[in-house]
């Protein structure tokens, strides 16, 4: 596994990219169902069963898995 897809180092790239109460998208991962939902994060990330980083957001009970979460779009973005 290379570094870069450990789950620690992920949740720890997560954590220096999103700030708890960073607003970011949510995908939901389940086919045909990834619509973005637009929601904070409520907590750090951290390695749940030392396979899969996970983070708490607004709205939803438990933790979700860092990679269904994005950073919202900038004014740039939005605009092009």
């Amino acid at each position: 596994m290379s570094r870069k897809n450990r789950p620690q180092d992920m949740a720890d790239d997560f954590n220096r990219r999103f700030p708890i109460g960073t607003e970011v998208i949510r995908y939901r991962l389940v086919n045909p169902l990834r619509e973005p939902t637009r929601t904070r994060t409520r907590s750090a990330a951290w390695v749940m069963g030392g396979h899969s980083a996970m983070v708490m957001v607004a709205g939803v009970a438990g933790g979700v898995l860092c990679e269904s979460i994005q950073a919202l779009p900038t004014a740039a973005e939005v605009a092009a």
